[in-house]
């Protein structure tokens, strides 16, 4: 998407306030994680109505682990039925899902529903969606670190020749441009990142909007779009 001579490209978004929601509708808070997957999807479409090419969600920390058993559950088996039920919606819209984060805690239906939908999406290439699942920012970094060291240690790397570049290539978003702009939902009380892609969001700007996750809106996102706009158009001139 540009705007002059600005080009807005990746946007990263922190979807917070799924169980705030539903709290204040009296409902369960699986009902908040249900409504806020339509949202996603809405967000997905407005990329694409803009032609921003680069989406990346927030979608479960490696802190979130932490909650409980049943809403866990929840989100893993709406997450698997959601994935098989919009493939080929994906695919006709021409979105790329990818995932991003540490794998090994996932059951294997999760794996298993993954790797199908990356597989079957991998060519597709108006909006590309990386889902950050058991993911943090810190653990990322690790994770990255302890490949370099293995590659140094293998002969395949000259620990000389390691440039920030090179540590980007060992990061779960290798390959995919730096993030532009960062909306976080749910209200003036999280205005932080939460460890969510720290080396990759080190010069984008930030939007922090009062509304929950589920009630985010196109006019919302419109609204944050146009703060994107008016920050950086004086950026480099």
């Amino acid at each position: 998407m540009k705007q002059g001579k600005k080009e807005l490209r990746h946007i990263g978004a922190i979807m917070d306030g799924n169980r705030r929601w539903a709290k204040a509708k009296v409902l369960e808070p699986h009902r908040g994680h249900d409504k806020g997957a339509d949202t996603f999807g809405n967000l997905c479409d407005w990329c694409l109505e803009r032609e921003i090419p680069y989406l990346t969600v927030y979608a479960f920390s490696t802190e979130n682990w932490k909650r409980p058993e049943k809403e866990i559950k929840h989100i893993f088996d709406l997450m698997e039925r959601y994935f098989i039920e919009k493939k080929n919606e994906c695919i006709e819209k021409g979105i790329r899902i990818s995932v991003i984060g540490e794998r090994s805690r996932f059951r294997e239906s999760t794996l298993s529903t993954i790797e199908e939908i990356e597989k079957l999406t991998k060519h597709e290439s108006k909006l590309n969606v990386q889902i950050a699942l058991s993911y943090g920012g810190r653990d990322e970094i690790v994770r990255a670190t302890k490949k370099i060291v293995e590659a140094v240690s293998d002969g395949k790397l000259n620990p000389d020749s390691i440039t920030e570049d090179t540590f980007a290539g060992y990061l779960d978003t290798a390959g995919i441009p730096k993030v532009d702009f960062v909306i976080r939902t749910g209200g003036a009380e999280n205005r932080r990142l939460s460890n969510f892609l720290p080396w990759q969001t080190a010069y984008a700007e930030l939007y922090f909007s009062d509304s929950l996750w589920p009630e985010f809106s196109e006019m919302e996102f419109d609204k944050a779009i146009k703060y994107y706009f008016s920050v950086t158009s004086n950026v480099g001139t």
